[in-house]
């Protein structure tokens, strides 16, 4: 199971770090942003743990919950008025081209199918976590006067 190996809890991590961040510091966006990788993140592991992830042929579940995820993040990416949406979307497809390469070629290897699949997930998360700062950095400073 994912969660008993050590990139597992590191992965986990990190994703706790930038949703975290992006709620407490983003807006609307992040907000979105941060359940949109959360939900994803946790769906994809029930579907491992129900069914297994060997990485051998193409996991359907995942690239099922992958595609959802793409589009949810491509719709984010058109409402949104940030530019980290267009990155994590462009990520999020590299997932997903990652499934179709395996449906086209299944003589990847399992350990090539797992990193390439699972990768794009840190920059993904990397990229809420910077839109996130840049919200607040953007923002603008209020001043109280007193007297």
């Amino acid at each position: 199971m994912i969660l008993n190996t050590t990139w597992g809890n590191v992965y986990y991590l990190f994703l706790i770090l930038c949703c975290g961040y992006a709620i407490f510091r983003g807006s609307r966006s992040e907000y979105f942003g941060a359940a949109i990788m959360t939900i994803g993140s946790l769906s994809s592991l029930a579907v491992g743990k129900i069914w297994g992830t060997p990485w051998v042929r193409t996991e359907g579940g995942i690239f099922a919950i992958d595609i959802v995820a793409l589009l949810a993040l491509v719709y984010l990416t058109i409402r949104s008025d940030r530019f980290w949406p267009m990155w994590a979307s462009a990520f999020q497809l590299l997932a997903v081209t990652i499934h179709t390469v395996v449906l086209i070629a299944p003589s990847v290897t399992p350990w090539a199918f797992a990193t390439g699949a699972v990768f794009w997930a840190y920059p993904m998360l990397l990229a809420l976590a910077l839109g996130s700062f840049e919200h607040v950095a953007a923002m603008p400073r209020r001043t109280i006067e007193s007297g």
